[in-house]
């Protein structure tokens, strides 16, 4: 849409939406938000308004309102909005201008009602608009209509060695938590080593850093398995994914975790010219194998 046709539309147009199943509960809801006169503009965000969302994707419902309206609408009864309560609704507090009531419809839709003040600047983000009263926020809106930056940030050798280093003396704890018979901790550390070698899968994949909009939601989550499986196919995913449920399981995985870091980081050391610390991996790893060699010597035939 133009940024012509992002200006004042007094009258609620929803002629623009895509052809999801969403748009039926947004014609639904829509309408009965415009009614209220408070409703200083109504428009659609995320990725229905960009034109890449898909029958899963959630509905992202902007008002504005004046900041004297504000606070009741942070307590407001949707249910007539809604035409029937919600399964669920949870209120997300946006600093003192803004604040998402996040709900599934009756209908299993996810919806994210946004309500800002009408003087506080929108989000950036692509933009839909439904309907507006006021010239000014319009102008604001069209001028916030935008994509996220994801600009990408070169990777660089100390930012990768401070990640090798850091699963190195992650992976030296392994050992105190099992002997303290703390095995259910272990999904905390398989998350720490999978949030460490995405980074570092993504390095590889695309000479760039992962950034924390990579790990804020799905869009992000998406850029960033994409690029991982572009050069690694099923590979992280196997790792990852691999069971621990038993003690057995666990120790398999914690040296399968070894064997990838050690390969890939050294392959990123010669790529980025940095000195891999290989002494540090030597100590871990023998200090590794004593433990579980005195474990399997200790066990009942």
């Amino acid at each position: 849409m133009s940024d012509s046709n992002m200006r004042m539309r007094p009258d609620l147009r929803l002629d623009d939406l895509p052809s999801l199943p969403q748009s039926q509960t947004i014609r639904a809801l829509a309408p009965r938000l415009w009614e209220n006169e408070q409703v200083v503009a109504i428009w659609l965000g995320g990725s229905l308004a960009a034109g890449t969302g898909d029958p899963y994707s959630d509905i992202d419902l902007r008002v504005a309102v004046s900041p004297d309206d504000l606070p009741a609408w942070e307590s407001a009864d949707l249910q007539s909005i809604l035409d029937g309560p919600a399964l669920a609704r949870q209120l997300v507090k946006l600093g003192d201008s803004a604040f998402i009531h996040h709900m599934i419809l009756q209908n299993g839709d996810i919806l994210d009602l946004l309500v800002q003040s009408a003087e506080a600047a929108p989000v950036s983000e692509p933009v839909l608009m439904l309907g507006c009263r006021d010239d000014a926020f319009a102008e604001r809106l069209a001028s916030s209509k935008q994509a996220p930056d994801t600009t990408p940030t070169p990777a660089t050798g100390e930012a990768v060695r401070e990640l090798v280093v850091a699963f190195w003396i992650n992976s030296h704890k392994h050992r105190k938590v099992l002997h303290r018979g703390l095995d259910l901790m272990f999904p905390a550390a398989t998350y720490a080593n999978w949030h460490m070698l995405m980074r570092m899968w993504y390095i590889d994949a695309t000479g760039c850093d992962a950034s924390s909009y990579h790990f804020s939601g799905i869009h992000g989550l998406t850029d960033l398995v994409h690029a991982v499986e572009s050069l690694n196919g099923i590979e992280p995913l196997t790792l990852c994914g691999a069971p621990t449920q038993t003690r057995e399981e666990i120790c398999d995985a914690i040296e399968r975790y070894q064997e990838t870091i050690s390969s890939l980081g050294r392959r990123l050391a010669e790529r980025f010219e940095f000195e891999y610390p290989s002494d540090l991996e030597n100590i871990v790893r023998r200090d590794w194998i004593a433990y579980r060699a005195a474990c399997t010597d200790t066990m009942p035939n």
